[in-house]
């Protein structure tokens, strides 16, 4: 089951829950505090779970009214959760949000080590739209109704 959510004190839950998992998170790069802050106010999670055990999150953007672009800031699945599909369900979940909000492409970052990722987006239609460094590659896919 997918939910929104939508307080800053449950997207901090959320983010804080999945943490020990990332590696951003676990560097330092990443502020958790002013992450759930932004996302409060501008963006959606959403999170996935099964028989109220926590599987996998996303985080994403789809306030850009004049291009009509959103962003996936974040997808995540627990390690002991991937190869199952969940990563897909996420993703498709994700994008039916953008559509139902009038959003026309749908752009993420990814690493370019991360050849899981880039597999599961490939599989749903993403393409490499801009490869601006060696480690990292801006990709985007079309959204249709």
């Amino acid at each position: 089951m997918t939910k929104i959510i939508t307080s800053c004190r449950e997207i901090m839950e959320v983010l804080n829950y999945y943490a020990k998992d990332h590696e951003a998170v676990k560097s330092g790069r990443i502020n958790l505090d002013e992450m759930a802050r932004k996302f409060a106010a501008y963006g959606t999670v959403v999170e996935l779970t099964e028989d109220d055990t926590h599987i996998g999150f996303a985080a994403f953007y789809h306030n850009d009214r004049k291009m009509r672009r959103a962003f996936l800031s974040m997808i995540m699945v627990k390690p002991e959760f991937q190869e199952h599909g969940y990563g897909a369900q996420l993703l498709e979940r994700v994008e039916q949000e953008c559509i139902g909000d009038g959003m026309k492409t749908l752009a993420l970052e990814v690493r370019t080590d991360n050849q899981d990722a880039i597999h599961l987006y490939k599989d749903h239609g993403f393409v490499v739209a801009n490869a601006f460094a060696k480690e990292k590659w801006i990709m985007e896919k079309r959204l249709s109704a």
